[in-house]
């Protein structure tokens, strides 16, 4: 009788005679929208063609508050059993969309995707679709920026945006617009609402693994539908199958599925072994034998990586598959208008960073754009993921509510991603930073304590076995050579184990110095020395003359020229004294160094090693060698008494390097000073010393060989640079 009543049921609901072919299209509503906008409530429209996906900024339109998106589109044929859904990727900050007049959907955040059915509301031929878009900047007034009220991170609020932190144009040029994808799919009556994997090593020597699935469906079927698990390996074979019959009824409930036990390949890191992904198959088929229904309804397939992250901060260790790992990272803000980045330019900054050495990127306080995520798990790239909060908010229950509900939504959207082995709240928030003492009147030394435990509490409800950290501290930001002392301090000053900002600004090229003061209000690309105009430009663009001239003591020159390459200098200068201090501390209270900042996210002077063209500055280079997996480092210049180099062989692969040799080349005449060999153990440091009394070269080389001649790393020095650093 219940066989009969579910068959009844099947049959008025989706017809007897005919049953459907459901078939989940995506039709992509990307291309040119209508953009209408006005400067205030009495000033008249304007309107211009703007393609989606973009931020408005980039295409000329100065504007924050409200805009008004709209378009058509076609469907050529309804199927009265089938669901359409308006996807949109993201947009910032909040939509109210409607369509052929029918508001349907609201959201607020920046970040994150929503979609909204749009069965009801849509019909055969021409249909209008209008998005009210809302991108607000918080209200100027004395220290507005230490309670803001967009949860936007460094998109909002930063010294790397235009007009920098601290000046009433640090909100200039808003990041607003629909800057992702949006499409419209369709579904049968069923649909996969998400699919979270979590991967579970149950055995790091047998490699035996497992995991869970959770699969989320709304439905306006009831029914019996079969719930199909497709696990594919990296080379498309079938690793696990399974399939489940299973009730439902209107609205949303969840499915779940173990994976079978079973030892399978790892996801490493690249500069460990290869990132390997698996690939799931969800699909949802209503099925009655009776009517001989077995229709797919709906289908979603993920990437996941079998992979272990963990760290002891006791042990100042980081772990990756049980084995520690120690991290040479970077932070990337890709743009100040994430809609600019495709998927090309994502992929272009990763190899970029691969070919500087670095093994983990640390998405500084925003949601980057959803391409990154997929080329860091396919790439091998570890990823420390930032909740979008960059100093100070308001302190106010709704905010803090809001704040939470938003991590909630980001720890979503990523949940399935192999790379991403950090999550961490607050970037230097106020009762951390003590600096806003000086910075704002109303400051006080609890600002933001409930918000930031908020947020750190919501992602550890996440329960992902991923690392999860409270804040970026200010403690992890020493910033020697540029806020304060001397970057020699890295050697041996004490530290947290996590450094998660270091570095110094650099000038970009000199072709982009010319583009930008090209804005000035007495443009000469010749003059010099620059004038109050164009130092004022420049700090609008992120220049630091007081931490440039003063602290860092860079020498302008006697040109433009000269003054870009001294600040190149003096930043490969940092980054290479720097790492190498902070790497020789890798056994003792180091686990993870992340350099500050990878590219430019605008035409700036900020701390980048790239450009905002992605032109290679001197410490791109620099931290090219300074970051090599094996590195030969100077410890200790030789004297009259020890005769002798003191050398670190730093090694981070698990790899061990039997008769090896280091040699000390003059780098002037490429002539070999001398050699010794060295048997070099894997992830850690051999300490050897170099038989010489005394350095009587200008520069020198140290050159790391196999036993067949193959050189393996090589790191060069400039004996005056070096002796003013160590002595």
């Amino acid at each position: 009788m219940k066989g009969c009543l579910i068959a009844v049921s099947i049959y008025f609901a989706l017809g007897c005679c005919n049953p459907p072919v459901w078939q989940s299209n995506v039709q992509s509503l990307n291309g040119t929208w209508l953009l209408e906008y006005s400067s205030s409530s009495t000033a008249p429209f304007r309107s211009s063609e703007i393609p989606v996906p973009s931020n408005w900024s980039s295409y000329g339109i100065e504007h924050h508050g409200v805009a008004f998106y709209s378009r058509e589109f076609n469907l050529d044929m309804l199927n009265k059993n089938e669901r359409l859904w308006l996807v949109f990727d993201a947009v910032d900050y909040s939509a109210d969309v409607s369509v052929n007049g029918k508001l349907l959907a609201q959201h607020h955040g920046y970040f994150s995707p929503f979609k909204t059915e749009v069965t009801s509301a849509v019909s055969e031929g021409i249909n209008q679709l209008n998005v009210k878009v809302t991108s607000p900047i918080e209200t100027n007034g004395e220290d507005w920026s230490l309670n803001k009220t967009l949860i936007k991170g460094v998109l909002s609020h930063h010294d790397t945006r235009p007009g920098s932190a601290w000046s009433d144009a640090g909100q200039d040029r808003n990041s607003g617009g629909i800057w992702g994808d949006v499409s419209l799919i369709s579904t049968g009556p069923v649909a996969i609402s998400s699919v979270k994997v979590t991967p579970n090593i149950i055995d790091l020597k047998t490699v035996k693994t497992g995991g869970k699935v959770v699969v989320d469906l709304d439905s306006y079927f009831r029914g019996q539908i079969r719930v199909d698990f497709t696990l594919l390996n990296a080379e498309d074979r079938l690793d696990s199958q399974h399939s489940m019959l299973v009730n439902v009824t209107h609205n949303q409930q969840q499915v779940h599925w173990d994976f079978p036990e079973k030892p399978r390949d790892l996801w490493w890191p690249w500069d460990w072994g290869s990132p390997t992904l698996y690939s799931l198959q969800v699909s949802v088929s209503v099925v009655d034998a009776l009517f001989e229904l077995d229709k797919v309804s709906d289908q979603q397939k993920v990437d996941i990586g079998f992979r272990q992250f963990q760290f002891d901060e006791k042990q100042a260790t980081f772990y990756v598959n049980g084995e520690a790992y120690f991290i040479r990272g970077t932070n990337y803000i890709a743009s100040q208008w994430l809609g600019d980045m495709t998927f090309d330019d994502y992929e272009q900054d990763i190899l970029f960073m691969q070919q500087a050495n670095i093994n983990s990127v640390r998405v500084h306080a925003h949601v980057t754009g959803k391409h990154f995520y997929q080329l860091a798990d396919r790439y091998g790239m570890i990823v420390w993921q930032d909740f979008p909060l960059q100093w100070g908010y308001l302190d106010d229950p709704n905010f803090t509510k809001e704040a939470v509900r938003q991590t909630k939504v980001m720890t979503d959207m990523l949940f399935n991603h192999a790379s991403i082995a950090i999550w961490c709240g607050h970037n230097e928030p106020p009762w951390d930073a003590v600096w806003m003492a000086q910075q704002y009147k109303s400051y006080q030394a609890e600002h933001n304590q409930k918000l930031t435990e908020a947020v750190y509490q919501q992602l550890l409800k996440t329960q992902d076995a991923r690392i999860v950290r409270k804040a970026s501290f200010t403690r992890e930001h020493p910033w020697f050579g540029w806020y304060w002392g001397r970057y020699q301090f890295y050697r041996d000053k004490p530290l947290a184990p996590i450094v998660s900002e270091f570095g110094a600004q650099a000038l970009p090229s000199l072709s982009l110095m010319k583009q930008i003061l090209s804005n000035s209000t007495q443009p000469n690309s010749t003059r010099w020395p620059l004038t109050f105009d164009d130092i004022n430009l420049l700090k609008y663009h992120n220049y630091q003359p007081e931490q440039t001239l003063n602290i860092a003591q860079i020498e302008m020159g006697n040109s433009l020229k000269e003054f870009v390459s001294h600040s190149q200098r003096y930043q490969a200068n940092v980054i290479k004294y720097a790492s190498e201090s902070l790497r020789l501390r890798r056994q003792t209270d180091i686990a993870a160094i992340y350099q500050f900042m990878f590219v430019d996210s605008w035409p700036s002077i900020t701390w980048s090693v790239l450009d905002y063209q992605r032109h290679p500055k001197a410490g791109f280079d620099t931290m090219q060698q300074a970051y090599q997996i094996l590195l030969p480092v100077v410890e200790a210049l030789p004297n009259v008494q020890t005769k002798s180099m003191a050398v670190a062989l730093i090694n981070d692969s698990r790899v061990s390097y039997h008769n090896a040799s280091v040699w000390l080349v003059d780098e002037t005449t490429q002539m070999p000073l001398l050699q010794v060999n060295v048997n070099i153990k894997p992830n850690g440091m051999t300490r050897i010393k170099l038989p010489i009394s005394r350095l009587k070269v200008e520069k020198f080389s140290l050159i790391v060989k196999d036993p067949s001649g193959k050189v393996l790393s090589i790191n060069e020095y400039n004996t005056e640079q070096l002796e003013r650093e160590l002595l």
